[in-house]
């Protein structure tokens, strides 16, 4: 687990740097930023008993970055009902953990699902917006995301999930599997 968790993202991060040299774009570069500080926070997480809110932090930029990346085309909210559904689902699910989460992770926690929870909304909504094959990807990778993120909160602070590593890991590595290749630029038509 050392040596394939991280390994994994540096292998997503390859995707999406080999994606922003061909197209230097701005929402490229701003997911290659986001992948990085995912591989921090895969790194801390490593040990989560000792580095959880350090691994939080990193993943909080990731999830900044990101929504940078899903701005740089389209404003923002793209979607406002798409926004606030995204975040009351984050209310829910904050809700339902905050008897278990620890006093000193309150705050940090709840402030790291409102920004999951937007830069999940911004995908979707941009996706609605523009419906290309990118922003289908970014959507679907935010969306996953989200879901591996809730379903981690909800082993960690509330109920242990029986085969938690499959339950949570693979949603999250599909999930920026797919942010990453949302980074490609779309196939150049040929003249006929």
């Amino acid at each position: 687990m050392y040596v394939f968790k991280p390994l994994a993202t540096l292998l997503i991060i390859a995707i999406a740097f080999q994606d922003w040299a061909h197209s230097r774009s701005a929402c490229s570069q701003w997911i290659l930023i986001g992948l990085c500080f995912a591989l921090v926070g895969d790194v801390l997480l490593i040990w989560p008993n000792q580095f959880f809110l350090a691994g939080l932090t990193a993943f909080l930029f990731t999830h900044v970055a990101y929504l940078i990346a899903f701005t740089r085309d389209c404003r923002f909210p793209a979607s406002l009902p798409i926004w606030m559904i995204y975040l009351v689902v984050a209310a829910a699910f904050f809700v339902i953990l905050f008897p278990t989460l620890p006093a000193a992770l309150r705050v940090p926690v709840a402030v790291y699902a409102g920004v999951l929870s937007t830069m999940a909304g911004q995908a979707m909504g941009r996706f609605l917006l523009r419906r290309s094959r990118s922003t289908l990807c970014a959507a679907i990778g935010a969306f996953l995301f989200l879901l591996s993120d809730l379903l981690l909160a909800f082993h960690r602070f509330h109920r242990p999930l029986l085969y938690s590593t499959i339950f949570i890991l693979v949603p999250y590595y599909i999930g920026q599997w797919f942010i990453a290749s949302s980074t490609a630029a779309p196939p150049v038509s040929r003249p006929r």
